[in-house]
Formats: structure tokens, sequence, C-alpha cells
């Protein structure tokens, strides 16, 4: 049973929880926000500008670092990176997430998501602001429906999901204590 753990942007480890205890379980996914602060084993980042810094710190040499194709190419192919394919057209934020959701799946039979808010969340009167939550909220209903037979797990969270995610029987919600005694080694 392949499991991965992924580590929502603005995720927020509780106290006393060591992510070496995570990796005991499984591979640490996340955006480049998380590399430090839980020892991400693969980090994506699709920014160009930070990616270019994350190089120069050889961040790609102490993990697997993921670039989309068309910014490895840009940054002249350099070496011991990871690409992916694809590129966005929507507009959204945290692209990273989105990517990592695709790539952890793809490798997983079972995906825990630390730290995400999946709640159901109030319109906000910005349209442009609408649009960007509507697209990434999409995102999310897709990359979890379109990989049906991964088991996708949010931890620690409120029992009420965004309708996009409400019906998905492959969603569940379970704690983090659950988790460990579950699958720990």
């Amino acid at each position: 049973m392949r499991v991965s753990w992924v580590i929502a942007d603005d995720a927020v480890l509780a106290p006393g929880t060591d992510p070496d205890q995570l990796k005991a379980i499984g591979s640490l996914w996340g955006g480049w926000r998380n590399q430090r602060a839980y020892q991400v084993d693969n980090v994506v980042c699709n920014d160009l500008r930070r990616t270019t810094a994350l190089i120069q710190h050889g961040i790609h040499q102490r993990c697997n670092l993921y670039v989309s194709r068309t910014n490895h190419r840009t940054l002249g192919q350099p070496e011991g990176m990871q690409v992916y394919e694809g590129e966005f057209m929507h507009e959204l934020d945290r692209q990273d997430e989105i990517v990592t959701l695709h790539l952890a799946a793809g490798q997983s039979d079972i995906v825990l998501l630390l730290g995400f808010d999946w709640q159901p969340q109030v319109t906000n009167p910005d349209a442009l602001l609408e649009l960007r939550a509507h697209n990434y909220r999409q995102l999310v209903r897709h990359v979890v429906q379109d990989n049906s037979e991964i088991q996708w797990v949010l931890i620690d969270h409120p029992p009420r999901l965004m309708p996009e995610l409400a019906n998905l029987s492959n969603l569940t919600v379970d704690t983090l204590s659950n988790v460990f005694e579950l699958l720990a080694s």
C-alpha cells in the first residue's frame, strides 16, 4: 500500500508532531512554502522566479523538486529536477497545491491531506477573487473525482465539506491520532 501526505500551503502541525512521524507512514508532498518547516520529500514549485531562488539555494539537491516543463526549459534544463507537464489555463491561488495533489495521486493508494480547509465558503463579493476560489474548488473536485481508485483522507478537518466534495465516496475525514494508530509502523 502506497501512502503519501500532501501538506497544504498554510498547514500548521500540531505542537509536538515531528515530521519524521509523518514520514514513517509515507512520503511528504507539498509546495515550496512547506519545504523548510516540514522537510518535504517532494516539493512543487510552479512559479519561475521562486524556482530560480530555490535552485540558487540548492533545494533540488536535498529533495525532489518538481517544476513545469516550461519553467525547466526557461531555466536551461538544470539537472537534478523532476518535470511535470501542463500549464494552468485558469486564474487561481495555490497552484502548487493543485499540482501536488495530481503528482501525489499518481504515486499513491492513499493520500493523507494535512492542513487543508475545504469547508463551505461564503461567496466573495470581489468577482475576481471569487473566480479564483471557484477555479480552485473545481480543480480540487476534479483531482479527487478523477482518481476514484485512491482513498483521500482529510486530517483533522471539520465534518462539513464544500459542496463540490460533499458526495465523493473516496474522500473521508479522520484524525491525525487515528492515522498514526492505524498506519504507523
